[in-house]
């Protein structure tokens, strides 16, 4: 099986997309985008865009940089070290309260999936989410320095359960199927948020259980805010002066990737993504119990636009600078465009 961390550019197969012969004969032009995997959710459609070839047809050479979380890939965008990433809105918003430094282009994902799992051993003691007094509880980041939505998510939960932050011992656990599953075995975590098909995963191995999951149909949890945007394609303002054509072509890309999913099954997704074993299962699982998962065209709900500044500014507390930032100020919309 390939190697998704050193994947670099869409398959062969995907030459097909390209839209002329003479498109096919001039150089394609680099980019690097930075995005928290592989095997993640919110890495899936740019993975998949890479191995159907959808940067090609639009002239590109995309790069993927994997970052252990969101948080990394904010450092990394703010490095220059990538052009753009594709990670949580709400982790953006939350750089950007110092002033507008990154830009959503468009929607990736849909419903979020993510999860709060909990280790076996704890099965018989923690069984709601007040029981998590005191525990260690890893969020899915490999740094806390910079606020991601799984640590938003974890500040809802447990002040739902009348909990504050410092009730818990907060850890980074990274977002990967490695650094997660090794946490659990190793009894640094007790529990952790994590996101499918990482979840999954764990589940299926019979490494944790879970306590709290969000983004399946018809099971809402009560989070305020819980259908927010997280996934989404993102770069910087200047990027956008500078090279308007550029953001256009990476958002047709994610566009040509999502049609694509539409129009094919999940095993086939599973199988383009030269997934095997217990990976191939789980991703598979998560396709079909999340069917909403994914955008279907890029655009922009306004509903959901609304309940991703309900989760942000809910999950900061309320705090004056939070419930000042208007989303709508760092979106640029001109290519993915809006829906209701």
């Amino acid at each position: 099986m390939t190697d998704r961390r050193s994947l670099l550019t869409g398959s062969a197969a995907g030459l097909a997309l390209l839209a002329s012969p003479a498109l096919r004969a001039q150089a394609l032009e680099p980019v690097v985008l930075v995005t928290p995997g592989p095997g993640s959710s919110v890495s899936a459609i740019p993975e998949l865009a890479l191995r159907i070839g959808a940067d090609r047809a639009e002239g590109l050479a995309v790069r993927l940089k994997f970052a252990g979380g969101g948080g990394v890939a904010i450092r990394e965008m703010r490095s220059g070290n990538a052009s753009f990433g594709v990670f949580g809105l709400t982790a953006a918003m939350n750089e950007n309260l110092a002033g507008i430094r990154l830009v959503g282009l468009a929607a990736v994902e849909d419903l979020v999936p993510l999860s709060l799992m909990v280790r076996p051993a704890l099965k018989g003691r923690v069984r709601r989410l007040a029981d998590l007094k005191g525990l260690a509880v890893g969020v899915h980041s490999a740094s806390l320095a910079l606020i991601t939505n799984s640590q938003q998510f974890l500040t809802l939960l447990l002040r739902q359960a009348g909990l504050n932050a410092d009730s818990v011992r907060i850890v980074a656990a990274g977002q990967s199927w490695e650094s997660q599953s090794a946490a659990l075995r190793s009894g640094v975590i007790d529990a952790i948020v994590s996101e499918e098909p990482f979840g999954l995963r764990l589940d299926q191995a019979g490494l944790a259980f879970p306590l709290v999951r969000i983004g399946r149909p018809g099971q809402p949890a009560g989070l305020p805010g819980e259908g927010f945007l997280r996934g989404t394609l993102m770069t910087t303002p200047a990027l956008i002066q500078q090279d308007p054509r550029l953001a256009e072509r990476m958002v047709r890309m994610i566009q040509r990737t999502l049609a694509w999913r539409l129009e094919n099954s999940p095993a086939e997704f599973v199988a383009r993504l030269g997934l095997e074993g217990p990976e191939a299962v789980a991703f598979g699982t998560m396709l079909r119990d999340y069917p909403r998962q994914f955008s279907a065209d890029g655009r922009f709900s306004e509903a959901q636009l609304a309940q991703t500044e309900r989760f942000f500014r809910e999950s900061s507390d309320n705090a004056a600078p939070a419930q000042a930032l208007q989303l709508s100020s760092m979106l640029v919309d001109r290519w993915a465009g809006r829906k209701p």
